[in-house]
């Protein structure tokens, strides 16, 4: 299995669990949008807090949280770190040739809270119902059929890939190889790399005969029928007065 599986917990009970799918990803999207945009701390950090309200209704766990945001922070952190030293502006600490700008020090805080804001509401969005029946939904909202079926791939397969990855660097420390910066250690990744693609071409053709032989002409099936009820779209005007709200905070 890997590591983490965003929608681990989409069989939860909550009220963003049993939220028609639809009405949830255009609701967030907005508020999504309405967080990025956002060109004061104040209005990220109301932003930031709505996500945060949205995580502690939907139930999912907190280690679970933390995995996935994990990186989103990682990503951002240089931000914090290098706006208040490189963007100009009034000068807030000196020492020697290194001056901290109050400007970039706001720039850098308003980037993280968005970054972080957005990331959450992502996590909602994927983690609160299957990956396919998100992908019906986009579908149903006007997304092009190839590219759902893209998304639905490489979504299924990333995971086998990163298994096979595993079990071939398990593979290889069994036999006693190290890690080192040698011309040899790069000649055995290289050769291990190239098996491991051609491993998955090989699946991704054994997969395409097995769908072809079981009817496939280039379309999937639609799924389960969606439907839109009045509690549904009461959520999705709230999410969207939030997303206002943050605009005129």
């Amino acid at each position: 299995m890997s590591s983490f599986e965003p929608e681990r917990y989409s069989d939860l009970d909550s009220p963003l669990h049993r939220w028609e799918t639809q009405v949830k990803l255009i609701s967030l999207f907005i508020l999504l949008i309405s967080i990025v945009i956002a060109v004061d701390i104040s209005q990220a950090l109301a932003g930031l807090i709505v996500s945060m309200l949205l995580v502690l209704i939907s139930g999912l766990p907190l280690h679970h949280v933390l995995r996935f945001m994990k990186w989103p922070f990682l990503f951002l952190l240089p931000l914090l770190v290098i706006l208040p030293i490189t963007a100009g502006g009034e000068s807030l600490f000196r020492y020697h040739i290194l001056t901290v700008s109050h400007q970039g020090l706001q720039l850098g805080v308003l980037f993280m809270v968005r970054g972080i804001a957005a990331a959450l509401l992502a996590l909602i969005m994927v983690g609160t119902a299957p990956f396919n029946v998100n992908i019906n939904a986009l579908r149903s909202l006007g997304m092009p059929g190839p590219l759902t079926q893209i998304f639905l791939f490489a979504y299924r397969y990333i995971f086998l890939f990163n298994d096979d990855l595993q079990t071939m660097r398990r593979s290889l420390a069994s036999k006693g190889f190290e890690m080192r910066s040698s011309a040899r250690s790069a000649r055995i990744l290289a050769v291990s790399v190239a098996m491991l693609l051609i491993r998955s071409y090989e699946r991704s053709e054994d997969v395409f005969n097995a769908m072809l032989s079981r009817g496939y002409q280039g379309r999937l099936p639609s799924g389960q029928k969606m439907m839109i009820k009045g509690d549904d779209m009461l959520k999705g005007l709230l999410v969207v007065a939030a997303a206002l709200f943050i605009q005129f905070v």
